[in-house]
């Protein structure tokens, strides 16, 4: 995949940080989002730069339509247009029949779904060319299904 105009959601650590990783090097420019990570994200920044990569780093709530919409124009902003988008952030929290909640399951549903559809459409506007890449990771509980989290056990 020959791409140069990245944006990587949940980009500061585990999986989105070895995306970013993996796709840096020279002629490369990443917007890595974060939420929590502001640290990490700034580390990663520092190593993908000595691979000649420019970095920008946005943070960002998914829960919210407005921090979505200031991660794509911030994105914009630097990049100009973008060519692939790895929808990688994502909510996983214990929430089991005995104590999830309206709210908890709605956030759920705004990161892991709302989130990366929104995403998609916005990067769709701002694309040049043909060859252009949406990437969308999902956990691998979803075709592991355990009694364990109600959001993600239906069987």
């Amino acid at each position: 995949m020959e791409t140069r105009k990245i944006i990587i959601t949940g980009g500061a650590t585990r999986v989105g940080a070895a995306i970013a990783e993996k796709l840096s090097g020279p002629n490369k420019e990443i917007t890595i989002h974060f939420n929590r990570s502001k640290l990490k994200a700034e580390n990663l920044k520092k190593k993908l730069q000595k691979f000649g990569t420019k970095v920008y780093l946005v943070k960002g709530d998914l829960s919210k339509e407005r921090d979505i919409h200031k991660i794509i124009k911030f994105s914009k902003s630097k990049m100009k247009f973008f060519d692939c988008l790895v929808n990688n952030a994502s909510l996983f929290e214990n929430d089991k029949l005995e104590n999830f909640t309206s709210k908890s399951w709605e956030k759920h549903i705004s990161i892991n779904l709302k989130a990366p559809a929104l995403l998609s459409k916005e990067f769709s506007k701002n694309i040049r060319g043909e060859n252009n890449n949406i990437i969308n990771i999902i956990d691998q509980r979803v075709f592991k299904l355990t009694p364990f989290f109600f959001f993600i056990y239906f069987k």
